[in-house]
């Protein structure tokens, strides 16, 4: 099966679903704590169906350089009121310029072989779709991770709100037994609504841990793509993903 055909899971026909969910943005070339966060559940929803943020991380993530963190972003078309999945790509030629920054910068990682066998082709491949790219990508991003959950888009669920409203349809409808949540949704989220759902509601809690990194002679640069710890750890890199993960973040809110 191709990146192109390896697609998400639809929830159409299926029993409904009951475990850990997660409910994330598509990134492109996401980070480790978005990794770790599909890696810590049995579900995740890739939240494509809500408003495009401009200088987030859904089109453009960190490598690092000699010089330090350096952005490599997508160029796109969107306006204040396009989804996530409606972002176009805006120059058919951006994926040469990531490549080269790629190459350049990690051609001596001890397994560039990963990017050139597996992650260049995505990239190449003439995607015209925003999402698409950031699903393709964060496919073979688990893969090298040994991620296994399963993998759905919301659009695909037909959930209607926003904020908790949306994420409380969406784990409704996929019978999610609990809610796994990033830090920063601790200032808007509405415990008590998860639990009149009766949905457990956790936070994750991960550091990124140090690992051998390109150009040592600058130190450990920390929050960059995934990419960098796949690329410079190989096999050993999902178990030093996992070393970032606090116990606590199995834990329900007390």
């Amino acid at each position: 099966m191709s990146f192109r055909e390896k697609k998400s899971v639809s929830i159409r026909g299926m029993p409904r679903f009951a475990g850990i969910v997660a409910i994330h943005q598509p990134q492109y070339l996401p980070w480790l704590p978005y990794c770790d966060k599909a890696a810590s559940c049995d579900l995740l929803v890739h939240l494509d169906n809500v408003q495009f943020q401009r200088r987030g991380v859904q089109n453009r993530n960190q490598i690092k350089t000699r010089t330090g963190a350096h952005w490599l972003t997508v160029p796109v078309n969107a306006t204040q009121a396009t989804t996530i999945r409606e972002v176009t790509i805006a120059n058919p030629h951006w994926h040469k310029k990531h490549i080269g920054s790629i190459e350049h910068n990690y051609c001596h990682a001890p397994f560039f072989r990963l990017f050139e066998e597996g992650l260049r082709p995505i990239l190449v491949a003439g995607w015209e779709n925003l999402c698409e790219l950031n699903i393709a990508v964060t496919n073979w991003m688990f893969d090298s991770l040994e991620i296994e959950c399963r993998r759905v888009r919301a659009s695909d669920l037909k959930v209607l709100g926003a904020k908790d409203d949306l994420i409380l349809g969406i784990c409704d409808v996929v019978g999610a037994k609990t809610y796994l949540s990033g830090q920063g949704a601790r200032a808007y989220q509405d415990e008590k609504k998860f639990e009149e759902h009766g949905i457990e509601l956790r936070y994750q809690e991960y550091k990124s841990p140090s690992y051998p990194q390109c150009f040592p002679e600058i130190g450990f640069v920390a929050d960059l793509t995934a990419l960098d710890l796949i690329l410079n750890a190989g096999p050993q890199a999902r178990e030093i993903m996992h070393s970032g993960k606090n116990p606590a973040s199995a834990s329900p809110l007390p």
